[in-house]
């Protein structure tokens, strides 16, 4: 069953992948009167749209029983995470449609605002952001960037690990191949998710945040998120702003990768620094502009 009923005061972060959306959503959570999903990344949109199988009935369960794990074996959180029992009852509900969506939200532990971030909805196209806005009329959407050259090989030495490869091992050949896939350029295609986002909600609707602004000022950047969200900043809220996570294993981009890398993006950079009238030093210096 789908539902006429809008979700208030939502907002989603799409991204970019391996650009700061853990880090952002661990932060976020911290503040008194806004909401992120206790499991990160809900991955609705590209589940409907069959890109992705990140919620299968067995991943959802895996889910769970971490949960119940973290809730009897980090005692310390006990509080913390007993109050998270409601929202996974309802994730863990069928069947997933729009209904199942707007109902994660609904349980906010009396918080004004509430979100999530999937850096899977970068690639959902114009009818998956329209889906977006049918179910959150109103939303606020933020989409970090991340100089895409650092990001793409981030991203690729994520992929080795999962796929269990030493990227050292890899011929420049065999990465290039990695990199060529339809999925990589499409999270790299920054130009084009923006051109779906603008299609589609308002220019007050969206907030494009560098990911080495953020790292350069983290709380000047939560201030102007959380302004941008609709809710207040005090600096107390958040403590652990250096915490990383996810780290990428440490591997030396080679030059000829580099190169490659610069070539495939270089338009998507000209496209970002039309649309935000600036660039990063790192984005200047990578690319010469």
């Amino acid at each position: 069953m789908q539902t006429s009923a809008s979700i208030e005061n939502y907002f989603v972060c799409v991204g970019a992948q391996k650009a700061g959306t853990t880090w952002l959503a661990r932060v976020l959570s911290s503040h008194p009167d806004v909401f992120v999903t206790p499991v990160k990344e809900i991955h609705y949109f590209d589940h409907i749209n069959n890109i992705t199988t990140h919620l299968s009935d067995g991943k959802r369960r895996s889910r769970y029983r971490k949960y119940h794990q973290r809730l009897w074996t980090q005692l310390n959180r006990w509080t913390e995470l007993r109050a998270q029992w409601p929202w996974y009852r309802r994730y863990m509900h069928s069947p997933i449609d729009d209904t199942w969506y707007t109902q994660l939200f609904a349980e906010r532990q009396g918080k004004t605002f509430a979100g999530e971030a999937t850096p899977e909805y970068a690639i959902i196209g114009r009818d998956g952001l329209a889906h977006v806005r049918r179910l959150a009329p109103e939303a606020r959407v933020l989409y970090i960037v991340r100089n895409p050259v650092t990001r793409s090989w981030s991203q690729l030495l994520h992929y080795c690990r999962v796929h269990a490869l030493d990227a050292g091992d890899q011929t420049d050949d065999d990465l290039i191949d990695i990199l060529r896939d339809e999925r990589f350029r499409e999270f790299g295609d920054y130009a084009t998710t923006l051109a779906n986002l603008s299609a589609v909600f308002s220019d007050e609707q969206i907030s494009i945040e560098f990911y080495e602004d953020i790292h350069a000022d983290r709380l000047g950047a939560l201030e102007r998120i959380c302004s941008f969200i609709g809710t207040s900043f005090e600096a107390q809220w958040f403590p652990g702003t250096e915490r990383r996570y996810n780290p990428s294993q440490k591997s030396v981009l080679p030059d000829t990768i580099r190169r490659y890398l610069k070539d495939e993006y270089r338009e998507s950079v000209a496209d970002i620094a039309e649309r935000t009238s600036r660039l990063p030093d790192e984005w200047s210096r990578e690319f010469e502009v």
